[in-house]
């Protein structure tokens, strides 16, 4: 949930009264901001401050009284943490003054839900209502905490505090398994990190022993440790509870081949190795610092000796994705070396690269109608700054970048910043459940839920996405930048880089 500036005029004021009227009942306090708020049933418990976790029921409805939204019986709490622009700002301000056991009834006028925006179901310019309970607070998320403990006070304090944690059953923390997946890939992609990413995944698979995206990623720790036994019972318990993971079944065909010959073996070791270089290269060029040159030399040279190994493909990839990450221009370099080579998916991939060559040529073409209704079309953006971003509420990097983005088109939106985001996030199939899938209200909710205002894409095709296929999109967070000729400039525009180029880019 999410927010932008309107004037509070009189046709909202027309719609608020009649939202009262239809229920007198409650003595609405105004606040300086516009926000309207009555408290129906008083409770006992603490009040919560700014960091905290909060634990909310609530159901939303419209000016006319038709309920939009409201979270699911049964399940836990919907939960955020206190002003950090997780949600609407009338859901900051309105829960900042409530007390646990609280139910409470929020008037929110447009400049504190969704402004002059469409959102789903409610119309530009709403006035809100919410009817909603604060059930509970905890201090602070558990992937904070570790987070938090490992980077100032290195991995035993972590341990140190996960034991007493949940020696105290977790109490005062909101534990999320996507969060502690995201925590675990942000340290597996640090140079010399590896033990807070076994440590943190480790936990991951303590506290989630139902999901097989866990022991997937578990899996991929264990591999990258030498541990080969352990990584084929992760995988293997991996597929047994999501026999759809295909990522599981391939690593485990790659293990049995590097048990049964030396050769084999010599494969793997020399591709943990490049894994390991491809890591640094990761973190380098998340600093500025990649030297793209010795990296290519690397993957080169493992080609030649293994062109058909299984990972051929991945590594090449993920070699185009951390030159994006630096400089489009000497990335696009890199392209027409590997069209000539003889692993078919190699030569897709840099053909895909070379197509795109051609397409960011000219201005980025791309039109549709948003989740929520919205017409979306680039063309009516030229003069400003525009982001695509290509992501996923799946994908852990993507949901890690989240704040910088918010945070960024909070700084440079009124300056002539939009961002336009298409989800490859995948359609739920009855025949195929799987835990990746979302509906399009779905992912609504969650853009809802971080504070992300702008339309998304969603056809929920999954990697079949259209303009994924379009631009060769192969891993996600894609980030294009496009300045205000709707050229594209970066294509992986991410971290620090995304604000300084957006600056740059509007001449501020």
């Amino acid at each position: 949930m999410k927010y932008s500036t309107l004037a509070f005029g009189l046709g909202a004021s027309l719609l608020l009264a009649g939202l009262l009227r239809a229920d007198p009942a409650p003595a609405f306090t105004t606040t300086a901001s516009g926000l309207k708020y009555a408290i129906t049933t008083h409770g006992t418990g603490p009040q919560p401050a700014a960091g905290q976790v909060v634990l909310a029921r609530y159901a939303g409805f419209l000016p006319d009284g038709k309920e939009f939204d409201r979270s699911p019986a049964g399940e836990a709490p919907f939960a955020f943490t206190l002003g950090r622009g997780q949600v609407i700002k009338g859901w900051d301000e309105g829960f900042a003054l409530l007390h646990v056991g609280d139910k409470a009834t929020f008037v929110i006028p447009p400049e504190l839900a969704y402004g002059d925006k469409q959102r789903g179901p409610i119309p530009p310019n709403s006035t809100l209502r919410f009817e909603v309970e604060l059930a509970g607070l905890q201090d602070r998320a558990l992937a904070d905490l570790l987070r938090e403990t490992i980077d100032t006070a290195g991995l035993d304090a972590a341990k140190a505090k996960f034991a007493e944690a949940r020696a105290a059953k977790f109490a005062g923390l909101y534990v999320g398994e996507g969060q502690l997946n995201a925590l675990g890939y942000h340290y597996l992609g640090k140079v010399g990190q590896l033990p807070a990413a076994l440590a943190v995944l480790g936990w991951n698979v303590e506290l989630f022993p139902h999901s097989g995206n866990v022991y997937d990623s578990y899996g991929e720790a264990l591999l990258k440790n030498g541990d080969t036994d352990a990584a084929r019972q992760a995988y293997e318990k991996s597929l047994a509870l999501d026999p759809t993971n295909k990522n599981a079944a391939k690593v485990l065909a790659e293990l049995k081949a590097a048990a049964e010959s030396p050769e084999g073996k010599a494969q793997l070791e020399a591709r943990q190795q490049l894994d390991d270089a491809m890591s640094a290269a990761f973190e380098a060029a998340d600093k500025g610092q990649f030297d793209l040159p010795a990296l290519h030399a690397k993957v080169a040279g493992f080609l030649t000796r293994y062109p058909q190994d299984p990972s051929a493909g991945e590594f090449v990839n993920n070699l185009f994705y951390y030159a994006e990450a630096v400089d489009l221009k000497a990335a696009e370099a890199e392209w027409p070396a590997f069209a000539q080579h003889p692993n078919n998916k190699v030569r897709e991939l840099a053909a895909q690269k070379l197509q795109l060559a051609e397409l960011i040529k000219v201005p980025l073409d791309l039109k549709f109608t948003a989740a929520d209704g919205r017409p979306v079309d680039l063309a009516k953006l030229r003069g400003k700054v525009v982001l695509v971003d290509f992501w996923a509420t799946w994908c852990g990097p993507c949901v890690e970048e989240i704040p910088n983005v918010v945070a960024t088109y909070g700084q440079y939106h009124d300056r002539g910043f939009e961002i336009v985001g298409i989800s490859f996030d995948q359609a739920p199939d009855p025949a195929k459940p799987a835990k990746r899938q979302k509906t399009a209200e779905q992912v609504l909710a969650f853009t809802q839920a971080h504070g992300m205002p702008w339309p998304q894409f969603y056809d929920g095709t999954y990697w079949a996405n259209p303009f994924g296929q379009k631009y060769g999109i192969r891993a996600i967070p894609a980030m294009f930048l496009l300045d205000q000729d709707g050229m594209v400039v970066s294509t992986n525009a991410r971290g620090p880089k995304l604000a300084q180029e957006v600056k740059r880019l509007l001449k501020l």
